[in-house]
């Protein structure tokens, strides 16, 4: 039976594997703005590895809580989305991430505009070619699986999947339901969807119904994605986000901000 209430420290670490879009319509803008599909979602990448690196920082030390995987999936095929050093590399535990950043960015603060900030760069963006979505999970579940038996006593892994399109590659459906099948002795792996999209339109946030979803596909992206765990659901609450019991890990339709949001829940 599911508990998902295995504490994530260095014996028992857990594992966040990100499946990111980088078809070429992902060069389209996000919502309003004049940011891309693709700058929105690098951003909010890189947003979340700085929070899980200083999370995992202690001291001058920074203790290996997670290991972190990112695939990517366009035109350029499926595989690690990671640059620079860590080219390649499909899990890399937190420490050594922390330690090779692409680069860094200036930015300025919203508040402030005569102070600058210089934050790390992990991912940049991209946007070519078809979506291969079912390439990634079958890779993810390869990788995940091997890290799965060899952590029993670890909460199972997390896998994020971003994406502004269908599958070019086939049905996605199966190849999901085999990859939440992966478990450890807390649980079966975690996979949520997020839909990001050029148009304003409201978000439909973390449903317990595929009733109202606009299109099949977002139904079948409902369909992929696993119940948020009642930990899960607690702090979505305290953010005054309304998840109903039995309420899924997706969002249709997400803008920047809330991607953002969605990726700290």
């Amino acid at each position: 039976m599911s508990s998902y209430s295995v504490p994530i420290d260095r014996s028992n670490p857990g594992v966040i594997m990100l499946l990111l879009d980088h078809s070429l319509s992902m060069a389209d803008k996000c919502g309003a703005g004049d940011e891309s599909k693709a700058e929105a979602l690098a951003r909010a990448v890189n947003r979340l590895i700085r929070n899980l690196v200083l999370q995992c920082e202690n001291g001058d030390q920074i203790r290996d809580y997670y290991d972190l995987g990112i695939i990517g999936y366009g035109g350029d095929g499926v595989g690690s989305a990671f640059c620079g050093a860590l080219a390649g590399h499909q899990l890399i535990p937190i420490s050594a991430v922390a330690n090779y950043p692409l680069g860094f960015e200036v930015e300025s603060m919203p508040d402030r505009p005569d102070l600058t900030l210089e934050r790390p760069v992990w991912v940049q963006p991209t946007a070519n070619g078809g979506t291969p979505m079912n390439g990634a999970i079958d890779l993810a579940g390869a990788v995940l699986a091997q890290w799965a038996n060899s952590h029993r006593n670890s909460f199972p892994p997390l896998v994020l999947n971003v994406t502004d399109g269908f599958s070019t590659d086939g049905d996605p459906g199966p190849m999901a339901q085999q990859l939440r099948n992966i478990v450890t002795l807390d649980g079966n792996l975690l996979l949520f969807n997020i839909h990001i999209s050029e148009t304003a339109a409201a978000a439909i946030e973390y449903p317990a119904s595929p009733i109202g979803l606009p299109d099949k596909e977002a139904e079948q992206l409902f369909e992929m994605s696993s119940e948020l765990t009642p930990y899960m659901r607690t702090v979505g609450r305290n953010m005054n986000l309304e998840m109903a019991d039995g309420c899924r890990g997706f969002m249709f339709n997400a803008n920047p901000a809330q991607l953002s949001l969605f990726l700290d829940v």
